[in-house]
C-alpha cells in the first residue's frame, strides 16, 4: 500500500525579497512535485530564535501533522548541528539552536533525534551559508515523500544534548505577579508570560482594575473581554488567542506609548 505523503510546514526569517524561500520550496518540489508546503511565516525578525520558537510553539497546535521545517539559523556554517526530531506530532527539521524545542514540548516532547548527515541527501555547495537549501529541505522532502526513513538521516543524538530555549518563569506572590513581555507583535500588542489563571489568583476578574508596571512606568488599567471594551479609553489587558495576558492599546500601538519591547519586565498587582 502506498504511504500518504506528508505536508511540510515551513517557517523562516528569510523574508520574501531575495528568492530564498522560493529556492527552498523549489528544492522540495524537485524531489517530489506532489509535496504540499504550508507557509507559516517568513517574516520572523532576523536571527530571532526566541520569537521564532514561540511562534512555532503556538503554530504546532493548528498546522497539519507531518513535517515542520524551521530555519532561523544565525549559527549556519558553525559547529551547530543540523537535526531531525521525532515527536508524536511528526518530524521537526532545522538547526539545533533551541528553535524547535518549545514546539516539541507542546506536542509531548522529543522521542528521538538524528543528525542530518546522510550525504546522499545533501546538495553539494562551495559555501556553507544556505543549509535550508542544501541540507534541511532535501531531508524534509525525502522524509515527507516517503523516500527517506528517519533512521537513515544520520547518527542518533542523545536528547539531553539538544539545545533548549525556555520560556521565562513568572514570580508570583500574594499581591503581585512579576513577568516579562515575550514579544511585541506588529500591532504593538505586548504578549506576556503571565496567564489568566495567575491574574485570577490575585482575586482579579474581567472588568477589574489592575496595577501595571513596565520598566519604570506604572499605571492602572482594566482587564477587558475585547479590544473594544466600552469602559476602556486607552491601554488594557486581555486574554489573547494563545491564552496568555496581552497588553494592548485601544485602536493603537501599546508598545509605542509604553516604550515596551521584547523582554521588558512587567508586573501586575492589586
Amino acid at each position: 500500500m502506498k504511504s500518504m505523503k506528508k505536508i511540510i510546514s515551513f517557517a523562516t526569517d528569510f523574508g520574501l525579497e531575495d528568492g530564498s524561500v522560493g529556492v527552498v520550496k523549489g528544492v522540495i518540489n524537485r524531489i517530489d512535485p506532489e509535496l504540499k508546503v504550508n507557509d507559516i511565516s517568513h517574516g520572523i525578525p532576523a536571527q530571532d530564535i526566541r520569537y521564532a520558537s514561540l511562534l512555532l510553539m503556538r503554530a504546532i497546535q493548528y498546522i497539519p501533522q507531518g513535517v515542520l521545517l524551521g530555519v532561523v539559523d544565525p549559527g549556519v556554517g558553525t559547529e551547530r548541528k543540523a537535526i531531525g526530531i521525532e515527536t508524536e506530532w511528526g518530524v521537526m527539521i532545522g538547526p539545533d539552536n533551541g528553535l524547535l524545542n518549545l514546539a516539541c514540548a507542546t506536542v509531548g516532547g522529543a522521542q528521538r533525534a538524528f543528525l542530518l548527515e546522510n550525504t546522499d541527501w545533501i546538495i553539494p555547495s562551495e559555501g556553507s551559508t544556505f543549509h535550508a537549501r542544501d541540507i534541511f529541505s532535501p531531508f524534509a522532502a525525502g522524509y515527507a515523500s516517503g523516500q527517506l526513513a528517519l533512521e537513515e538521516f544520520g547518527p542518533e543524538v542523545d536528547l539531553g544534548d539538544l539545545k533548549q530555549y525556555l520560556i521565562p518563569l513568572t514570580d508570583v506572590s500574594e499581591k503581585e505577579i512579576k513577568g516579562e513581555v515575550l514579544y511585541v507583535d506588529h500591532f504593538g500588542n505586548c504578549q506576556t508570560n503571565v496567564s489568566p489563571e495567575e491574574l485570577r489568583g490575585l482575586n482579579l476578574s474581567i472588568g477589574d482594575v489592575v496595577n501595571v508596571t513596565i520598566g519604570s512606568r506604572s499605571f492602572k488599567t482594566t482587564w477587558c473581554e475585547s479590544f473594544q471594551s466600552e469602559y476602556l479609553d486607552n491601554v488594557g489587558l486581555i486574554t489573547d488567542s494563545w491564552g496568555m495576558v496581552l497588553i494592548f492599546r485601544k485602536n493603537g500601538n501599546a508598545a509605542e506609548i509604553l516604550e515596551c519591547k521584547d523582554s521588558s519586565k512587567v508586573s501586575f498587582s492589586i
